[in-house]
């Protein structure tokens, strides 16, 4: 850490090198992760690791600068993924264990952070020694990890309990995140204002031109990954009544398409070619031109314990685009704004839902003051970098004593 006086001022800027630990795709997306950090102080040194990914071909052990703000950097390192597609790399996880500890020790002595972040359970073992070191650990809990790592669930839960324990703090991304660590503080998730305008004001992305959309007049649109979280039976039902609907409504799904739902997205387009349109992954910044032309943004979760924990990133770009919002209440932070939400919990109720959020000018007018201003990643940055250079201002002075 080093503390810098302004020449000629009284008051004394903070700079902290910050090592991020977290499974993710520096490169092909645009995550909780990225938004916070990239909001860092820019003469913050920061470094964020993350395992290698040979799917996304995002496996350079290269340290590399992020365009977006200089002092940022990013690699990858073959840390263990004990739920890989691969068998072999499964049966390879002891031995990437160990390998991927002494990897992060020897990045953690080169670059010497003052503040670790860390969201890989896989890392709670360092994260102990570096607090034993009196390094500052800051478990940045935002999904319920264990529940991605289900052939390994009990060793994944064991994982979870040492970071928790060990960590200086621990900040959950939603309330119910709070309550499965038992400590820390809740920054939730939020939304890019300045990219997110709220306007109409954007070309039509070229899939939507080229499908039998073009010829809807109002679109309802979900936008995120097209998973088993995902309840189907309500889509189904949605698409049933928007093929049916006399003011010519069509639905647009925005999101990676994961092999365990890909028959499920085959057989909806098969039976609704004219209603619906899969693109696919798209990049951050087309989103606003997606949602620009709907009316109504969905979140049809299926209500489980991992959903429970999810404050979703969609509410907040759906808001801030003044868009009607039609979810199930699967989380807390859902239930907060019901208010101004449509919610339903079955097939027939979301979609009558749907129906009504489409007339429903009304509370698109109120969405984004209501919903999306008070929860700008700017803001959200601002919480996580007070945190961080407490701990680190603390930390250092510890060092000096």
């Amino acid at each position: 850490m080093i503390r810098r006086a302004s020449p000629g001022r009284t008051e004394v800027s903070v700079i902290v090198r910050v090592l991020y630990v977290s499974e993710i795709q520096w490169l092909s997306q645009v995550s909780r992760k990225h938004l916070l950090v990239r909001r860092l102080p820019a003469e913050w040194e920061v470094l964020f690791v993350s395992p290698m990914n040979a799917r996304a071909r995002e496996n350079s052990v290269l340290t590399r600068r992020d365009p977006a703000r200089p002092t940022l950097r990013y690699r990858s390192l073959p840390l263990p993924k004990p739920d890989s597609g691969s068998a072999a790399l499964r049966s390879l996880t002891p031995a990437l264990a160990l390998l991927g500890h002494w990897l992060l020790a020897g990045v953690v002595r080169r670059f010497r952070p003052d503040v670790v972040v860390c969201s890989y359970i896989w890392a709670a073992p360092l994260a102990e020694e570096l607090v034993n070191r009196a390094v500052p650990v800051v478990y940045d809990l935002n999904d319920l990890h264990p529940e991605f790592y289900p052939a390994r669930r009990e060793e994944a839960s064991g994982m979870f309990r040492r970071l928790v324990t060990a960590a200086t703090e621990v900040v959950a991304s939603s309330q119910r995140l709070r309550e499965a660590a038992g400590r820390g503080v809740v920054i939730g998730n939020g939304v890019d204002l300045d990219t997110f305008t709220g306007t109409s004001d954007f070309p039509v992305p070229d899939p939507i031109a080229r499908s039998p959309l073009s010829a809807r007049r109002n679109l309802v649109a979900y936008v995120g990954s097209v998973d088993n979280r995902l309840d189907f039976a309500i889509l189904e039902r949605v698409l049933e009544r928007l093929a049916h609907a006399p003011d010519g409504a069509g639905l647009v799904v925005v999101g990676r398409v994961f092999d365990s739902v890909a028959d499920r997205r085959r057989a909806i387009e098969k039976r609704f070619p004219e209603t619906v349109l899969f693109t696919g992954r798209v990049s951050y910044s087309e989103l606003p031109a997606y949602l620009a032309r709907a009316s109504v943004g969905i979140a049809p979760f299926v209500q489980s314990a991992r959903t429970e924990a999810i404050n979703p990133n969609k509410l907040y770009m759906y808001a801030a685009m003044n868009e009607n919002v039609v979810s199930t209440p699967f989380s807390r932070e859902i239930e907060e704004y019901r208010d101004v939400l449509y919610l339903a919990s079955d097939p027939d109720g979301f979609a009558d839902a749907v129906m009504a959020a489409l007339r429903d000018d009304t509370r698109r007018r109120v969405v984004r003051q209501r919903i999306a201003v008070p929860n700008s990643w700017d803001g959200k940055a601002a919480e996580f970098t007070r945190l961080l250079a407490s701990l680190g201002t603390a930390a250092g002075a510890s060092s000096r004593s």
